[in-house]
């Protein structure tokens, strides 16, 4: 599809719907908000997400909605402390709506929680994707998917790996909860995207804050909470299809889910889900980023128990993907390298294949958990969950003498993870007290590969107690914690290419949080965190050595020098971050923001520099090391929803970083550049058989990252000694782009089909993004157009 076709197309709906757009707009939905007994809740937030609006309830728990057009609508309530409830109602709505919302930590009867309830700290800054938001993005990445939230960005590796990055942290500092259990994989990479398919989700939210209190050191730069939908709201058998196809790399995407009940008293209920998608390669608008495609195929299951006062669930998931990495990142020598650096168009570009040729990595995540909860009488619930993951990785290298079909890395990666909590609640008092604990096994296997790890085996225990306490009263929710760790960690590495070395380590390290909420008004809110933690190196970040197949780039850690190996924990330090996050949330009748500012001081920061450049046996690449400095990264995020009317509403959402290296007075690398977006669409909630029709006009403007280090081409390398922080290529300019988005609901058998159209990049433009680690070699992706269908069925 052309862009002239896509405008036509838009076109051509619009002429049968703007005929539609007179109809009057006038009608109110009025409610109250309680929790079981029939106490008010004010301060709740309820969503309409088909009209665009969201309110607050007011101090006696009433809400009203006004300017709503005829139709069927989804409203969603949630507050801090309770379970998120979704209520069906049809406009115009006679009487009153009551929204009953359970409490996390006393529910008894028809509700089951998996496992540790994914709750967020109540002074936390917490952004959201819901259902509606995550089908307009079906097919993406999940780190492509959260970019949607203001203050998250991505760190790339080519047009198919993203990594998330909250405040400008990521990999190991950033926690994921996949389905309330912590997700163990090789997340010390850069280009190692998250083992998580995303089509199980119900919503995401990303904490901004650190949360280490509660998750530990990987929670140092926030959190990820992934949800699926709560098992116990499946009363009958039903499920949902879904179906994306993409015109940049011809892929097609596709998922199913099936969801019911055993026997006749719903207590057990179940679910299975997969997904599978295929793509080629991407093209920009010049030319092909030949070896860039991708294959994957996700399954999960899952069973729930729901009796009176205990609940138990058995989750399931295998995750399967093998991904190209651009064959134009991997070069033969000193002055091909330079060439890639400065040349336009990347040295090697073939024609559109959906072959996987190497370079190019395969990853298999298997995942179980066992999760069940407990009421105890006049204590609380407890709640245990007990995961195993195996994450298996390999990554292809362009290898001589036939062997192109050994990996040139294999790791494998056991977890086990114990979580153990009891949460309290005596009138305004609440809150949890915890133990975390995992096990882990990183193991290469050399026999197949023949080539020394990129990073040793090792085994890992780390434990951790907790204590998090809450007081509410009237307006003011205030929030205290606190955190000890332990870690035991023992490293298998050889020193000077043949000696056998197992040094080991015990860190131990505190976190600590203090927070507030505060409700001015029915409209408008505060919270304010300050939190302290710590977290000792990975070892990657410690032992690293070698090639780095997925980014095209040798690394090397800390406690490396050369051919010796240090052991010595002294030399050690371990990352410190002094974090304070405020933000402001109003939510009017027709205008809602939140703005949020941040100062965070990380006392030896680690991070990835440039370094060098080196000639192998399989070619030319520059070389990375591992650092520690002190830095200060503070910036702001906001967010910005205005009903102009009935029909059209505007959208705004803007971050900004600043960052520095305080230690040395110079600029950090890989920090995302200012950014901001502005979107327009225009709503109409029936035409015929259509419901829930909308367009939107986006246009996301990023700007030029002018705090990057200096430039040191790699064939000036050789002649610079000087130990100041430079890149290898200087950052690209700034850019704008033109996206579109049309989307309507269609009755199919008694139920409703949703369908959206979308098309990225709409004038083709050619571009560079600062976070793409491949932005040495290639453009950015052209256009794409893609048409996702979401199906949703029931048994009557």
């Amino acid at each position: 599809m052309t862009v002239r076709q896509f405008f036509w197309l838009i076109f051509f709906l619009f002429q049968f719907a703007l005929p539609a757009a007179a109809q009057q707009c006038a009608h109110t939905l009025t409610g109250v908000v309680q929790m079981e007994g029939g106490v008010t809740l004010p301060g709740a937030t309820l969503s309409i997400a088909q009209a665009g609006k969201q309110i607050i309830s007011a101090e006696d728990g009433s809400f009203t909605f006004e300017g709503l057009c005829p139709g069927a609508y989804t409203l969603t309530a949630h507050y801090v402390g309770f379970e998120k409830r979704t209520v069906q109602v049809k406009v115009p709505h006679t009487g009153r709506l009551t929204v009953v919302l359970a409490q996390v930590s006393t529910q008894l009867e028809d509700v089951v929680i998996e496992g540790e309830p994914q709750r967020t700290s109540v002074s936390q800054t917490v952004g959201l994707l819901q259902k509606e938001d995550l089908e307009a993005l079906h097919g993406k990445p999940l780190g492509e998917a959260l970019k949607e939230i203001p203050g998250v960005n991505a760190i790339q590796t080519g047009p198919s790996i993203f990594k998330p990055v909250i405040h400008g942290l990521h990999s190991q500092r950033i926690l994921i909860l996949n389905n309330g259990i912590r997700q163990e994989g090789q997340q010390w990479g850069i280009e190692h995207a998250p083992e998580v398919d995303p089509y199980i989700a119900s919503n995401i939210e990303v904490v901004k804050g650190a949360e280490t209190v509660r998750y530990g050191s990987d929670a140092i730069g926030g959190v990820i909470i992934i949800t699926p939908p709560p098992l116990h709201e499946v009363k009958k058998l039903g499920g949902e299809l879904n179906m994306g196809l993409m015109s940049n790399n011809r892929m097609g995407a596709f998922s199913a889910m099936l969801e019911g009940n055993l026997g006749k008293t719903s207590q057990w209920t179940w679910r299975a889900q997969s997904s599978v998608k295929r793509g080629g390669d991407y093209h920009t608008p010049g030319y092909n980023l030949s070896n860039t495609g991708l294959a994957e195929l996700n399954f999960s299951g899952a069973l729930g128990f729901n009796g009176t006062g205990k609940g138990l669930e058995i989750y399931l998931s295998s995750f399967n993907t093998e991904i190209g990495i651009l064959r134009a990142a991997h070069t033969e020598n000193l002055n091909d390298l330079q060439q890639s650096v400065v040349s336009e168009r990347p040295w090697y570009v073939k024609d559109f294949t959906y072959n996987l040729a190497n370079p190019k990595q395969k990853i298999n995540h298997q995942l179980l958990k066992v999760s069940s909860y407990f009421q105890l009488k006049d204590l609380g619930r407890l709640n245990i969950l007990y995961g195993a993951q195996y994450n298996q990785r390999k990554e292809y290298d362009i290898r001589r003498g036939g062997r192109s079909d050994r990996p040139a890395l294999s790791l494998g990666l056991l977890s086990n993870v114990l979580d153990v909590s009891l949460d309290h609640e005596k009138g305004s008092h609440s809150g949890s007290i915890g133990f975390n604990g995992t096990l882990k096994f990183n193991q290469n296997d050399t026999e197949t590969t023949n080539i020394r790890p990129l990073i040793p085996d090792y085994q890992q225990l780390s434990t951790g107690v907790f204590i998090l306490e809450k007081w509410r009263r009237k307006k003011l929710t205030l929030e205290a914690g606190a955190r000890f760790d332990h870690q035991y960690l023992k490293v298998m590495t050889f020193e000077n290419n043949q000696t056998l070395i197992k040094p080991a380590f015990n860190f131990n390290y505190f976190s600590g949080t203090l927070g507030l909420a505060y409700l001015f008004s029915p409209t408008l809110r505060l919270v304010s965190n300050v939190g302290v933690s710590s977290r000792p190196p990975h070892v990657s970040e410690l032992y690293s050595e070698g090639l780095h197949h997925g980014t095209g780039s040798i690394e090397e850690g800390l406690m490396r020098q050369g051919n010796e190996v240090l052991t010595d924990q002294g030399l050690i330090r371990k990352e410190m971050s002094k974090k304070w996050i405020n933000t402001l949330q109003y939510t009017g009748k027709k205008l809602s923001f939140d703005f949020s500012l941040y100062y965070n001081a990380i006392s030896n920061y680690v991070f990835l520099r440039p370094y060098d450049t080196r000639l192998t046996i399989r070619g030319y690449f520059p070389v990375f090391r591992f650092d520690q400095t002190d830095a200060v990264l503070t910036g702001g995020d906001a967010g910005l929803k205005w009903q102009i009317n009935s029909r059209f509403s505007y959208n705004s959402k803007l971050s900004y970083i600043y960052a520095r290296d305080v230690e040395r007075d110079d600029e950090l690398i890989f920090i995302p550049p200012g950014q901001i977006e502005n979107a327009l669409t225009y709503r109409i909630p029936s035409m015929g058989k259509l419901s829930d029709l909308f367009f939107s006009v986006s246009v996301p403007l990023v700007l030029q990252q002018t705090r990057a280090p200096r430039v040191v081409y790699p064939q000036d390398i050789p002649a610079n000694t000087s130990h100041e922080l430079f890149d290898f290529a200087p950052a690209p300019g700034g850019y704008a782009l033109l996206n579109a988005r049309i989307g309507f609901r269609l009755p199919v058998y008694d139920r409703e089909l949703t369908v959206t159209l979308s098309g990225e990049n709409l004038l083709n433009k050619s571009y560079r993004n600062y976070m793409n680690r491949l932005r040495y070699y290639a453009d950015e992706t052209g256009s794409n157009f893609m048409i996702r269908l979401s199906y949703h069925f029931y048994k009557h």
